[in-house]
């Protein structure tokens, strides 16, 4: 039993080891993560499978399919055909007298012997045909039979559609799995930063709690010392209040920011992680929108998956109209049978068979079918246009955007530097003058409170900013 026990402990011991291992994450990293376990990259690659196999299905339809064949039968009735048969008979009289044959004249025909020699006594007898009912039964107690079946087809319109279909299809899927790619990326990007975000957001907050705390000890001592207002402890104990509920907000909030970039690269939700890295980064001021346009076109994968669709509903015209067409095709076969009654099997012996032969199917009238799947196959390639022109517009309408937003989140950080460092001024200014009796308590607290929010409106411009242009990347095609 202490054996067991011992066992449980050490496992136990192993499994909280291992749960405790905290992940460090860089940016690099948690792409490289969400790549392998996202489960859209899962979708898409899977897509990429179904589109390779697709393609195979289709040209299977243009090679020969061969199959075997083997049967064994046994008749337990043999169904009858009813008939008459024919038998001739001799004619005789009344008497029971053989009736003789005679020729024109009324003689007597002899009967003749093998010498040609007219045999005396005997001459040739008058016949007559009696059709007498009979039921003859074709076919076998039993029947065996095997062989080899073959069809080629020749030249099947639809067939050929399909092929070519079927690759249009597989570029589709590659470009549909690209641009999975970079939105897993994109979005991994942002919840990194979002992370990052989230962490700042709860230190300054908390920070700022901190000192909210210790004015309200100062002002509490001084209230009992009956140097202050209890109007200035009320207050400064609303502020503690409020900042309490603030700080509570944001550690949900980076509860939330980290559960969500756990789930995009496909980790536990209660896997511990540590990210490595800084929202601060080199802002770039030479982007041209002009530019950027060119690169999009030529490089975005979702122009080449709306390409690949139009294509696809050309081809399928294709596909329809090859309805009208005729199809030709090579049929053959070879077989060996036996058919035996129960008790001669081993008298009957296989009989080979064998047929080649071409066939031609030529549609003539269909109801009109046929013409109306034309119409809707054209429609269809129309709507196709009109939906690569509309997501052409969209698309430069969106890098518009994220132009004006990496342009306006540069001037923010610019503006956000330099009210930080004005913030840091201010917040040392008030603490000399509060140590020369100059200034208030109340007056420091305000200004750590505007370096405080400073420092949160810089971090969210470089939020802003790193997400801007990771959906810039997405946009640009790159990674």
């Amino acid at each position: 039993m202490n054996k067991y026990l011992l066992t449980l402990v050490i496992s136990l011991t192993l499994i909280n080891s291992v749960e405790a291992v905290t992940l460090e994450l860089e940016l690099k990293q948690a792409i490289k993560l969400a790549l392998d376990n996202n489960v859209n990259m899962q979708n898409a690659q899977e897509d990429l499978l179904k589109a390779k196999a697709q393609r195979k299905e289709a040209f299977s339809s243009a090679l020969p399919v061969v199959s075997a064949f083997g049967q064994a039968s046994h008749s337990f009735a043999i169904g009858a055909q009813p008939m008459s048969f024919p038998i001739p008979f001799g004619v005789l009289d009344a008497a029971g007298n053989p009736v003789a044959m005679t020729d024109n004249n009324g003689n007597t025909i002899p009967y003749t012997g093998q010498n040609g020699i007219p045999i005396p006594g005997q001459h040739l007898q008058q016949t007559g045909v009696q059709m007498v009912p009979l039921e003859l039964a074709f076919g076998s107690d039993n029947t065996m039979v095997y062989g080899l079946s073959l069809t080629q087809p020749l030249f099947e319109g639809r067939v050929i559609a399909a092929i070519r279909g079927a690759n249009v299809y597989g570029d589709l899927a590659s470009s549909a799995a690209d641009v999975t790619r970079l939105s897993v990326i994109e979005n991994t990007k942002k919840a990194y930063y979002g992370v990052l975000l989230a962490d700042k957001m709860v230190s300054v907050m908390q920070n700022s709690l901190e000192v909210m705390q210790q004015n309200l000890q100062n002002v509490s001592a001084l209230y009992a010392q009956g140097k202050t207002a209890e109007f200035d402890v009320i207050r400064a104990d609303v502020q503690v209040a409020n900042q309490t509920t603030m700080v509570s907000n944001a550690r949900k909030m980076k509860e939330l920011a980290y559960a969500g970039l756990k789930r995009s690269c496909g980790l536990q939700i209660d896997q511990d992680v540590a990210i490595l890295g800084e929202l601060q980064t080199e802002i770039v001021h030479d982007l041209d929108l002009a530019d950027l346009e060119r690169k999009m076109i030529s490089n975005q994968p979702m122009l080449n998956q709306l390409e690949a669709n139009v294509k696809l509903m050309k081809e399928n015209i294709l596909m329809v109209k090859a309805e009208f067409m005729p199809s030709i095709a090579l049929t053959g076969s070879y077989q060996e049978m036996k058919s035996y009654n129960d008790d001669g099997f081993d008298d009957a012996s296989f009989k080979e068979s064998s047929s080649l032969a071409v066939g031609i199917n030529m549609p003539i009238f269909n109801g009109f079918g046929s013409t109306a799947r034309v119409q809707k196959a054209k429609a269809d390639h129309r709507k196709s246009e009109y939906q690569q022109h509309d997501m052409k517009e969209n698309l430069l309408l969106e890098l518009k955007s994220i132009f004006l937003s990496i342009k306006e989140s540069s001037r923010k950080i610019d503006a956000g530097l330099k009210g930080v460092e004005q913030a840091h001024k201010g917040v040392d200014m008030a603490q000399r003058l509060f140590q020369q009796g100059m200034a208030s308590q109340l007056q420091v607290l305000d200004a750590q409170s505007a370096s405080d929010q400073a420092e949160l409106g810089l971090y969210q411009a470089y939020f802003e900013y790193n997400s801007a242009r990771a959906s810039l990347a997405r946009a640009l095609g790159e990674e």
